[in-house]
């Protein structure tokens, strides 16, 4: 979507109170809370603060200073400087107790969502495409094959599969696969109450700014809200600062026109079931509602794409009615033996790890036989970082061969049983000596 061609309609900065989306009252609290702020100000600086026309923030201070709220201080040119009188601080004290937001003036939830909608993504995802994106990792055309149509797709899409796997990798990039730019704005305002929605820790604004549109929103990168472990219900509600009297969005909300990624699904404090259930009528209405703490209820756009990623059963996760609801589900397991050596010699060229000459069949051999028989893409990543911490400690050069690899894998893989756990003579004496007769006397065939 080119943000520029929204510039004529809903994007247009607001030139008179007419052209305006939301309440003057609004304004002309935000005007006094600034003014409060700054003690002595200036109608062009807060023009540039309030990012609102210059027409408008003139209205505002001849209706405050007919008011009284306003005392003129000096004129600079056609510049009025103005400060509060005692009735204009004591209002805005007021206005403070019951809201202290004074920055960037909001849009209204109707223009907000009319912007959401017509930024909704149409992307659509090439083989080409999809290789190019994920091309930093290791991966066969199965997993591009199925990736491409369900990004594609624009629905909701379910990573599983056994733990080390990479499910989050592929998860995070697939906001590589958007070449457009979105539009957030700084605020939204709904019954006179702020909720903040840009949030620069999850929203990329792009480094040149186009001009000519309305300055409430800022152009950013679509973007890529991650939860995991942490995730409660409550972070998927709007939250009001106690002291601010400020709304902030919710992870959802933030994540609108872009990815929601729930990472390490099924692990979260609240059960799956309530987790799913909670997005039931987003998933398939693409709209959510949410709740101010007057009890208005209001509704908001979902255009999100929901991905989740799991090493659990998903059958012991939901039933049939919710997967229906997620047309994707991509399984992600252990490589071969080709994707599992090229994946070791990109990660030692990164790190700038030497190999040694059998280091591609000793790291396959180490983690099957204490990997769970499988070879997973983690393994030689992990193993690597250690074994160049193990040569870094030691001041040697860094080199993965059979020693160095058997001290990492001694620190990565675990061994014993829980009984050995709190025996302080038991020790990985066991798994030592069946690794080193491993390393030393095994076949390197395999």
């Amino acid at each position: 979507m080119d943000v520029q061609r929204l510039i004529p309609d809903v994007l247009r900065p607001p030139a008179n109170q007419q052209e305006l989306d939301i309440p003057m009252t609004v304004v002309e609290d935000l005007f006094l809370r600034r003014a409060f702020q700054s003690d002595r100000t200036s109608l062009s600086r807060m023009s540039q603060e309030l990012c609102l026309h210059g027409q408008i923030i003139q209205d505002c201070f001849i209706d405050l200073r007919a008011r009284q709220f306003l005392e003129v201080t000096k004129l600079e040119g056609n510049d009025y400087h103005f400060t509060l009188t005692t009735m204009g601080r004591e209002r805005a004290s007021s206005s403070l107790d019951r809201c202290a937001y004074n920055s960037i003036a909001p849009v209204s939830m109707n223009r907000y969502t009319a912007v959401v909608e017509l930024l909704k993504s149409e992307c659509h995802a090439p083989q080409a495409t999809v290789r190019e994106a994920f091309s930093d990792l290791v991966l066969n055309a199965k997993t591009i094959d199925r990736i491409g149509p369900a990004f594609s797709a624009q629905q909701s899409i379910f990573f599983y599969g056994p733990s080390g796997t990479g499910k989050t990798s592929l998860a995070e990039r697939l906001v590589r696969l958007y070449d457009d730019w979105i539009v957030v704005p700084y605020a939204i305002e709904v019954d006179g109450q702020i909720i903040v929605v840009y949030d620069p820790t999850v929203h990329k604004a792009v480094a040149r700014q186009p001009a000519g549109f309305d300055k409430r929103w800022v152009v950013c990168e679509r973007p890529l809200v991650l939860a995991g472990g942490e995730l409660e219900l409550s972070m998927l509600q709007l939250k009001r600062d106690p002291i601010s009297k400020v709304y902030g969005a919710p992870l959802q909300m933030k994540a609108n026109n872009g990815i929601f990624l729930i990472d390490d699904f099924g692990r979260q404090l609240i059960p799956p079931g309530a987790l799913l259930n909670r997005w039931i009528v987003p998933l398939e209405r693409r709209i959510d509602f949410l709740t101010l703490d007057s009890g208005l209820k209001f509704a908001i756009p979902f255009e999100v794409l929901v991905v989740f990623s799991t090493n659990l059963d998903p059958t012991k996760l939901g039933d049939d009615a919710f997967f229906r609801r997620i047309q994707n589900k991509i399984y992600v397991g252990a490589t071969s033996i080709a994707e599992f050596d090229e994946i070791l010699t990109r990660v030692a060229d990164r790190l700038e790890v030497a190999l040694d000459e059998d280091a591609h069949s000793l790291m396959r051999m180490v983690c099957r036989e204490f990997g769970r028989g499988r070879l997973f893409p983690c393994y030689p990543v992990d193993l690597t970082k250690l074994v160049r911490s193990i040569c870094d400690y030691d001041s040697l050069p860094r080199i993965l061969d059979r020693d160095n690899l058997w001290r990492a894998a001694e620190l990565y893989f675990t061994t014993g049983t829980p009984g050995d756990w709190n025996d302080d003579t038991a020790s990985s004496g066991v798994f030592t000596q069946e690794l080193g007769g491993l390393l030393s006397g095994a076949s390197l065939s395999s």
